[in-house]
């Protein structure tokens, strides 16, 4: 019998029925408690969190537009007219409270139903917000438009015979609950107006992966921390069996000193054949798919776990298949493990299988593929009723370059044969001698680390005694008017000067082809062109380790340069930005690090 395609379950804990604050109320995603949330889905991670969350407190959550809803959930970003828009409404009912995402989140937190009035919680561009009856249970407050001040430690607790049951206790150690505890305390001190800012962002992420396991130390740190937990020689009392222990105590602790840094991921060499060559490779290509799918949708702490477990399994010489297996290897957790062994034993993983399950998981997906939208904006999009590229250029409010992404969003879809790659970096090389014979044209990303296709076309600017301003002005100026005069340049998709340089994004078309390709040419001084070139080549896993080595040792390398006497305070707070080492010379950064020289082929983490 076929069985339905589920999502990733979340654990439900079980609330005590006095505790349910929200119990006869139904939310509709958009709104709760008869709930709907807007979007009306559980495809984020963290709307599943909420909805699971309000549901546990006893909220129905109404996947339709009915009668019975009494609440409506919207997501931070989206506003009134989306509301109306989408529910296809000239006017909102006055008798269904509008309410921002924060308003179960803040309910639980206080264990009471909150005025729905308040101007905290009112969705932007409201006409405002009027207090809508509500069941009243016991923990209910006075309605008022002010935050209640935070009780005593147990005083917001009903006095009852089971108020020092188990679940109770539970209930107040609960991390989640400690978590909300960060926004009562930030309310007590702001105004009651205050809207989101970037605690709210952090405390959301927070609870949507709080099951997650802590990533686990560097291997380095686990053999140090070892050592440091080892039974002290001190303690024994037999003096030949401690000066024994000392002896390899202290021969430990040199190896330590000595083999450490080879446990960073750019320390080896790795090509397009590592994985390949590795009994873990089947495991390892189905993981990547899951990171590839966490990358797409900014769920970021799933990504750097994911990445932590690929990480140690191409470490591995044998084939690991069982759970215990994949435990006994730091930096996998048991959620982990177990999706390890389920690919083994069964050559799929169900959770891939369901990334893409429902209608609204392939139209986000299909609206991410959209050049300028991101996972935020597919979001908004989908919750704006919109269903089809067709609909996005038809009814959507687009900007000039995702226009363009939808008109070519076949184009800039497929992949780049590595030939046409270098067709389309020699056009763009020619153009720029013609107007300075000591310009370098140089093609980065997957190109230069020998990928038989790419993605898009990456090109370093250069010239050595030359400074980004005056790149920049050149290729503005001359090159660039030059090249769509010809025709190859088709559009010009964005400029943007920022941390990472400065860089002017466009699409090309070769002579005699109809297909649009997305191209990026990067402005890079000389001065920095080395560093730049480590940072554009990537890949992203050799480019993180090569930027924690640096910390390690009390430097900083970044797409400038690589900097020493880099001061830090807690958290890796730079107090200064340092000491420039070397930023023109690629080889010299590695050769400074300690890092053997990779070749950009053996960067393919």
């Amino acid at each position: 019998m076929a069985t339905g395609k589920r999502k990733r379950a979340y654990s439900v804990r079980t609330i005590p029925e006095h505790l349910q604050i929200f119990k006869g109320l139904v939310f509709c995603k958009i709104s709760f408690l008869r709930c709907v949330f807007f979007p009306n889905n559980d495809v984020s991670p963290l709307r599943r969190l909420r909805i699971q969350r309000a549901q546990e407190y006893g909220a129905l959550w109404q996947k339709s537009w009915g009668d019975n809803v009494t609440h409506v959930i919207v997501d931070k970003g989206l506003t009134f007219q989306d509301v109306l828009k989408h529910l296809n409404l000239e006017t909102f009912p006055t008798n269904i409270a509008l309410l921002d995402e924060s308003y179960p989140s803040e309910c639980i937190c206080f264990r009471s139903l909150l005025s729905t009035a308040q101007s905290r919680f009112r969705v932007c561009g409201s006409p405002g917000t009027s207090e809508t009856k509500q069941p009243e249970p016991s923990l209910n407050p006075p309605a008022t438009d002010s935050l209640p001040l935070k009780p005593p430690k147990y005083a917001h607790q009903p006095l009852t015979p089971s108020q020092n049951s188990p679940d109770l206790d539970h209930a107040e150690k609960t991390p989640g609950i400690q978590r909300e505890g960060l926004r009562e305390e930030l309310a007590r001190d702001c105004p009651a107006s205050r809207g989101r800012d970037i605690l709210d962002d952090f405390i959301d992420e927070a609870k949507a992966t709080k099951d997650l396991p802590l990533e686990a130390l560097d291997q380095a740190d686990e053999d140090l921390l070892a050592e440091v937990t080892e039974t002290d020689v001190s303690e024994t009392s037999d003096p030949e069996t401690a000066a024994r222990k000392k002896s390899k105590h202290l021969h430990k602790e040199a190896d330590a000193k000595e083999d450490w840094q080879q446990n960073f991921a750019c320390m080896q060499a790795h090509d397009a054949n590592s994985d390949s060559d590795n009994p873990n490779s089947r495991t390892i290509g189905i993981l990547q798919q899951m990171l590839d799918y966490y990358t797409r949708t900014d769920d970021n702490w799933r990504v750097l776990a994911y990445r932590k477990a690929i990480s140690a399994l191409r470490r591995q010489s044998k084939k690991i298949s069982t759970r215990a297996e994949a435990l006994a290897i730091p930096g996998i957790g048991s959620r982990l493990a177990d999706k390890i062994e389920e690919i083994v034993f069964t050559n799929r993983l169900r959770r891939l299988e369901n990334t893409s399950a429902t209608p609204e998981d392939r139209i986000l997906q299909l609206f991410m593929g959209v050049y300028g939208a991101g996972f935020s904006q597919a979001s908004r999009w989908l919750a704006q009723g919109y269903r089809s590229l067709e609909d996005l250029k038809s009814k959507a409010h687009l900007s000039q370059a995702q226009r363009i992404g939808v008109a070519h969003y076949g184009d800039f879809l497929q992949r780049i044969p590595r030939k046409e790659v270098e067709v389309h970096g020699e056009i763009v090389r020619r153009a720029i001698l013609k107007v300075d014979p000591e310009m370098q044209a140089i093609i980065g990303g997957s190109y230069r680390r020998g990928a038989a296709d790419s993605g898009d076309i990456d090109m370093l600017i250069t010239k050595s005694d030359a400074t980004i301003e005056q790149i920049r002005d050149l290729m503005m100026g001359s090159v660039i008017p030059q090249l769509f005069q010809q025709g190859f340049l088709q559009a010009s998709l964005a400029v943007t000067s920022r941390g990472d340089g400065s860089k002017w994004h466009g699409a090309s078309k070769l002579p005699g082809s109809r297909v649009w390709r997305r191209i990026d040419l990067l402005f890079v001084p000389g001065s920095e062109i080395g560093a730049a070139l480590v940072y554009f080549t990537g890949n992203d896993i050799f480019n993180r380790s090569m930027r924690l080595l640096a910390r390690k040792k009390g430097m900083r390398l970044n797409q400038r340069g690589l900097y020493t006497d880099v001061l830090r305070g807690p958290q890796q707070t730079k107090f200064n930005p340092g000491r420039l080492l070397e930023g023109r010379d690629e080889r010299r950064i590695f050769e400074i690090l300690g890092v053997p020289w990779r070749p950009p082929e053996q960067r393919i983490c």
